[in-house]
């Protein structure tokens, strides 16, 4: 790839604009703070004034410091001491111009800081100096990882769109939680704060740049595969000779992947309005299915002035919208009232069967702002059949004024009459389309560290049952809080990203098992005034959110939000919320939607699984989780390696049939019926006996198109009793499996134990009817010298039905003591080996044994366990001496029942 400059100009030839002086400069000031050589010997750089204010403290100060600096000697360094710190450039320092456009940037390094952030901001006053507050900006919220020292970028972008506009203002600021962080209890709200902290800004600069919109016309910027990958570039600005562009397009991985802009037609850019000018961008077909960035650079004599960005997904296939399943939805509670419109484009494509919509905010009432666009939002979600949750997020702006600015907790000692109307007709107005409610957003933990706000969630519910019979209203929960006591019919779950996958189903669990337990309502006063029905959570919806990419890496974020999916779907959740995998921004009066590269991977987890039953996991090798889906007599599988670092695989060679695919978690399908060349890596099966050789790493894949059958008839297949007792005697379990065909089958069930194991049958016939389950004893005996741990038996099963197949299951038995656990340790000591055994007794009674420890060439030594009593640990030590060490070496140990026929062998490295 190469690149190539778009010169505006040539672009912009007509319409118009006004040519800049080459002498001119864009760059309308700098503020590099070496202002020392100019004059100034004070603390604090020439014109910038320190913001007094609630939460910021008369004593935290900023000043001229050479302690660190991005250019020249100096920068402006603001120390903490608790509270905030805010300097401002004023108004009447900085005049612009109606219609310009202005970028201010800045660059910052912070220390590790826990809750405080640093930030820009940036707006328009009018020729007195009053805020025009629609042209405030704010940049992006920073601290410093612990270890980095480098500068970071700031920056925001402001238009003077109306003839007020007089003068620009910048703040530089380091702001705790209270100045940045939101809270729906208002002035109630404790937030954590840094006591200790410094920021220095440098090389703030404020530039005249031109006002550059990149748009596509696909819905949420999504890419079908055959879609042309078109980007619509609209540009404004009083002068324009001056300025170049390039164009680079990145994929996830930051790859530049595109930047070559031959072949653009520039001399066909439309004029659309005086000093605007668009042009179409054609982007080649040949990039993949992914998520990408373009970004157009603007620069003017060789000086960057400005960047634009916009995300978008290319799609693997151009398959229709997906039948939406209502257990999987999409949390848009953050997006604005003007962003709904398009939300019945975009949801279908991702595969949503929900959408959660908050229809009161701190922005307003949903019937004040926009009725008549919600009724007919209304209507085109439930022709596309998918169902909206109305989240009464906070009390809108026309409660909060009544009610002289209260929260929620207001509530229950104010007049009725002062908020009930207004939810009354909500309710009552879109009785028939919505069925789903919730009170406040997901995340929250207001109502578990509130207990006013769950007298709230009872009143509200009051109001609801008043209006409808066993209302769906649903209230937030935080995972790590019991929920105990008075009990909502409806929970919304909210399970932190520091929870395992594989521990989801624990929490559901926990819910869908609770007892019945009643719940109070209120009177108008709050005062208790009756006890609901006995009930127990009826309703249950699960808010998943993604690990911190920055913290753990892009693919074991896509790999862990996808195990969180199937786990919940393995625990029985009938509702599953991702956040709206967009970002949001509003330009000008315009809401613009970036994708993220997640939204790929909820579209192929919502599109496969839409529909699907979910049917149990299936052994299919050690360290691998699959879990089983059945989808119209098809079958899915999702599996991974769960003991794999990122980047290895390895090769599975599994019986699916003779139509086997396979899709990654990107939507790329992939046939796994083809010739596999020796020595070729690549993933492929033999369609004459439809073994499929797979390869699983640790980023789930799909396995598609498979005989659902025969996958649930190896996922049947079990042990009774997996723990097998480590004493020197026979054992009996019983191997079982289910025929779930809808015919009679036959075969024979082969076992191949571990070496030196016996197994008594080796071998059985069967014969089963449909939905009959075969069940049969195995003795199973071992040697006197097995080790402790996980033995594998493999059960090779051939069926004969109206076709015939063969498969091998891998059936994992643990060998070991119930109540007694053993751990060792080998030890290098110079020319010695020292090894030790931490003997636990978990039994009910004393325990005898005899201890041992074993190296090749040295003669054993043991060690009495006498009367070790319940619950009691002992430790043993052995030292060989002059022993041959090794880089592999290992010792045995072990523990003999003194009076008795159990027995525990273990292999230990030496470290």
């Amino acid at each position: 790839m190469r690149g190539l400059l778009i010169t505006l100009p040539l672009l912009l030839l007509t319409g118009h604009v006004f040519a800049q002086p080459a002498e001119v400069t864009r760059v309308l000031r700098t503020f590099d703070f070496e202002e020392r050589q100019l004059g100034n010997v004070e603390d604090l750089p020439m014109n910038w004034a320190k913001v007094e204010g609630p939460g910021l403290p008369l004593y935290v100060n900023g000043y001229l410091s050479t302690q660190r600096h991005r250019s020249g000697q100096y920068s402006f360094q603001f120390d903490l001491n608790g509270g905030a710190l805010i300097y401002r450039y004023p108004s009447g320092q900085i005049p612009v111009q109606q219609g310009g456009h202005y970028r201010v940037a800045g660059f910052v390094q912070t220390t590790p800081l826990p809750n405080a952030r640093a930030r820009l901001t940036a707006y328009l006053t009018d020729i007195d100096g009053h805020v025009l507050l629609p042209s405030l900006r704010h940049s992006e919220l920073f601290a410093a990882p612990p270890g980095d020292q480098s500068w970071h970028e700031l920056s925001v972008e402001v238009t003077a769109d109306t003839s007020a506009a007089a003068f620009l203002v910048i703040e530089l600021e380091l702001l705790q939680p209270a100045q940045y962080a939101a809270s729906s209890l208002g002035a109630r709200t404790l937030f954590a704060q840094d006591i200790h902290g410094s920021a220095w800004f440098d090389d703030v600069t404020v530039s005249q740049v031109p006002q550059v919109f990149m748009t596509t016309d696909r819905p949420g910027n999504m890419f079908r595969r055959s879609d042309p990958l078109r980007i619509a570039v609209q540009v404004s600005d009083r002068f324009t000779d001056d300025l170049s562009a390039q164009l680079v397009v990145r994929d996830a991985r930051a790859n530049v992947v595109y930047q070559n802009t031959e072949g653009l037609e520039l001399a066909a850019a439309q004029s659309i309005a005086p000093g605007t000018k668009r042009i179409l961008l054609l982007l080649p077909p040949t990039l993949g299915t992914g998520w990408y960035q373009a970004s157009l650079e603007m620069s003017s004599h060789g000086q960057f002035v400005s960047r634009q960005t916009l995300n978008f997904v290319h799609l693997a296939d151009d398959a229709p919208a997906a039948v939406p399943d209502q257990r999987f939805g999409m949390n848009a509670a953050e997006l604005p009232f003007d962003g709904w419109s398009g939300l019945p484009d975009l949801l279908p494509t991702i595969g949503a069967g929900r959408v959660k919509l908050a229809v009161w905010s701190k922005d307003g009432d949903i019937q004040e702002s926009g009725r008549e666009s919600f009724d007919h939002l209304l209507t085109r979600l439930n022709d596309l059949g998918i169902v909206p949750t109305a989240c009464l997020s906070e009390l809108p702006p026309e409660i909060r004024r009544k009610l002289n600015g209260g929260s929620w907790p207001s509530l229950l000692t104010a007049d009725r009459q002062l908020w009930q109307p207004q939810l009354a007709y909500l309710i009552a107005r879109h009785a028939d389309h919505l069925h789903q409610w919730q009170i406040g957003l997901d995340g929250s933990d207001l109502f578990a560290q509130d207990p006013q706000m769950r007298e709230v969630y009872s009143l509200i519910y009051t109001e609801f049952a008043n209006l409808m019979d066993k209302p769906d209203l649903a209230m937030p929960w935080p995972a790590w809080y019991e929920l105990g006591g008075q009990v909502p019919s409806t929970v919304a779950l909210y399970v932190k990203p520091e929870v395992l996958p594989s521990q989801l189903p624990l929490y559901i669990s926990d819910l869908k098992t609770s007892q019945d337990q009643g719940f109070l309502t209120s009177d108008l006063k709050g005062s208790p005034a009756s006890k609901a029905p006995l009930r127990r959570v009826q309703n249950l919806s699960l808010y998943l959110e993604p690990i911190d990419r920055d913290k753990y890496g892009r693919e074991v974020q896509i790999a862990d939000l996808a195990q969180r999916i199937v786990y919940a779907l393995s625990a029985g959740a009938e509702r599953i919320d991702l956040k709206l995998p967009f970002a949001i921004q509003r330009v000008g009066d315009q809401i613009m939607s970036q994708p993220d590269e997640l939204l790929l991977v909820a579209r192929t987890m919502m599109t496969t699984l839409s529909g699907a039953r979910y049917c149990g996991t299936i052994n299919l090798a050690t360290g691998v989780e699959a879990f089983l889906f059945d989808k119209d007599d098809q079958g899915i599988i999702m599996l991974w390696d769960r003991a794999s670092t990122s980047g290895k695989v390895r090769q599975l060679s599994l019986h699916l049939g003779v139509h086997p695919r396979s899709i990654d978690m990107w939507g790329n399908i992939s046939p796994l019926i083809q010739p596999t060349a020796p020595g070729n890596p690549s993933s492929g099966s033999d369609e004459k006996s439809g073994t499929a050789l797979v390869l699983v790493g640790s980023m789930p894949i799909f396995l598609i198109d498979i005989d659902v059958f025969l996958a649930q008839m190896r996922a049947s297949v079990s042990i009774d009793d997996p723990k097998i007792e480590s004493s020197f005697k026979q054992h009996t379990r019983h191997i079982r499996f289910l025929n779930p065909y809808h015919q009679a089958i036959s075969g024979m069930v082969r076992l191949r134990p571990p070496t030196g194991w016996t197994l008594n049958p080796p071998s059985m016939v069967y014969s089963l009817n449909p939905g009959e389950t075969f069940d049969r004893e195995v003795s199973i005996e071992f040697p006197y010298n097995s080790f402790a741990g996980a033995k594998t038996i493999i059960a090779d099963i051939s069926v004969q039905s109206d076709k015939n197949d063969t498969f091998s299951v891998p059936i994992v038995l643990k060998l070991g003591l119930s109540d007694v656990g053993l751990q060792s340790l080998a030890l290098r000591d110079g020319h010695d080996l020292i090894v030790q055994q931490m003997i636990t007794n978990y039994g009910e009674k004393p325990i005898n044994y005899t201890a041992y420890a074993i190296f090749p060439g040295q003669a054993r030594q043991e060690r009495l366990v006498t009367d070790l009593a319940a619950g009691a640990t002992t430790i043993k030590k052995y030292r060989f001496t002059n022993v041959a060490l090794t880089p592999d070496a290992k010792a045995r140990t072990g523990i003999k029942e003194t009076d008795g026929v159990r027995i525990l062998n273990n292999e230990v490295g030496v470290e």
